[in-house]
């Protein structure tokens, strides 16, 4: 029983998020990350959308996080398993459920409490600045800028002998921010090397809360004038 209820769930969620653009992605607090958040999380990943992580119900949990945060301020300090001291801060636990979901590390979190109000005020004026900086249109010149800085400080890795180069780069889409590569050649382009430039990216735009998708393209090869047939100079095939 408890399984069709996860699978009903799991697909009703898989449902919303073809139909958005920008994902509330609710977590429970005091239940922590489940096997099916991790599930969802992946398909907003897969689905290319705007994420905001909300783990709600934080009134529940704030007197542990009060209770972790005197054991830490003892001398030495409590530790938990591994002796790795307990998360005792917001920030603290925003970056735990960034490791939990590092797939989705672009989406920013936020903790609130429905009950009492807590940062909700703050999840509004998130969804508006996540869903303005899905928006944006990077002026070409700046975007190439940008682009062949990141080249210079870090450089395809070679295959085979072969390097990947790059020509130059457009935007083609704003939700989700989908950016068109012109290269010699797109298999030498890897996933690595994406989220790199990804990256660089996001540090100079921003961005945050928004998947950054690379599309890299072979740029057709120029086509040699064909030779004047006959006439002084010209040469027979052999």
């Amino acid at each position: 029983m408890a399984d069709s209820i996860e699978f009903f769930s799991v697909k009703r969620a898989e449902q919303s998020i073809e139909r958005c653009d920008l994902v509330i992605f609710v977590l429970d607090a005091e239940a922590g990350i489940l096997e099916q958040d991790k599930k969802i999380a992946d398909r907003i990943v897969e689905a290319r959308k705007g994420c905001l992580v909300v783990v709600n119900k934080w009134d529940l949990f704030e007197a542990a996080v009060q209770s972790a945060q005197q054991r830490a301020r003892t001398p030495g300090g409590a530790r938990g398993r591994r002796g790795e001291r307990p998360r005792s801060t917001l920030a603290q636990f925003g970056q735990w459920v960034q490791e939990k979901l590092f797939f989705l590390d672009y989406a920013p979190v936020i903790f609130t409490s429905a009950q009492s109000g807590f940062h909700l005020d703050r999840l509004l004026e998130a969804v508006r600045f996540v869903a303005s900086q899905m928006q944006q249109r990077i002026p070409t010149a700046i975007l190439n800028r940008t682009l062949r800085d990141a080249i210079e400080r870090r450089q395809p890795v070679s295959a085979a002998g072969a390097r990947m180069k790059f020509y130059y780069a457009t935007q083609v889409k704003q939700a989700p921010p989908t950016f068109l590569l012109f290269v010699n050649r797109a298999e030498l382009s890897t996933p690595v090397y994406e989220k790199y430039l990804a990256d660089q990216l996001r540090r100079a735009f921003g961005y945050e809360g928004c998947p950054i998708v690379l599309i890299p393209r072979s740029r057709p090869k120029t086509v040699a004038p064909k030779r004047k047939q006959g006439g002084r100079g010209s040469h027979r095939p052999k």
